[in-house]
């Protein structure tokens, strides 16, 4: 039987744990969505889009909180971390389609450009050192865009 190191053994079980609060939140988004009643209209709140955008902001700062540190530079929770943005913007996208075309005209292409860059959180390439950079720069600009155009819509919307 293989010896695992104690070092190794840590980050076996973080990556498990990580994997598990990924993989928990994914069901539990899919169940939310997926729970609504047919011929129940759905409300998009515009305070929901907004809390979207904050959550997204704080993933942002924690994901770089660990890619500065060399030391947690491996970590399962950046994958994680990751994976939660990926999964907010998807959500966002989502929820934001519910608004009139001409109301959303000038975040979808924001939103989108955000979702392709986060898709590609499963490659391994995807770490690099310019990944700080970009949501120093980049990434956080859009956000901010973002938020600053859903304080523009309506209070809510129907589907």
């Amino acid at each position: 039987m293989a010896k695992l190191d104690p070092e190794d053994l840590i980050e076996f079980t973080a990556a498990a744990a990580a994997a598990t609060l990924t993989t928990s939140r994914k069901f539990i988004r899919n169940y939310n969505y997926y729970k609504q009643q047919a011929g129940q209209p759905e409300i998009i709140f515009k305070s929901d889009l907004l809390l979207l955008c904050h959550n997204i902001r704080l993933d942002l700062f924690g994901l770089q909180n660990l890619l500065e540190d060399e030391t947690k530079h491996r970590s399962p929770f950046v994958v994680t971390l990751a994976s939660q943005i990926n999964d907010a913007f998807e959500e966002l996208h989502r929820k934001i389609l519910f608004f009139e075309p001409d109301q959303i005209e000038r975040i979808i292409p924001m939103v989108d450009r955000q979702r392709q860059f986060w898709g590609h959180y499963t490659d391994e390439q995807f770490y690099s050192k310019q990944l700080s950079s970009d949501i120093e720069h980049s990434v956080s600009s859009d956000i901010l865009n973002i938020q600053s155009l859903i304080q523009k819509l309506p209070e809510s919307a129907t589907l």
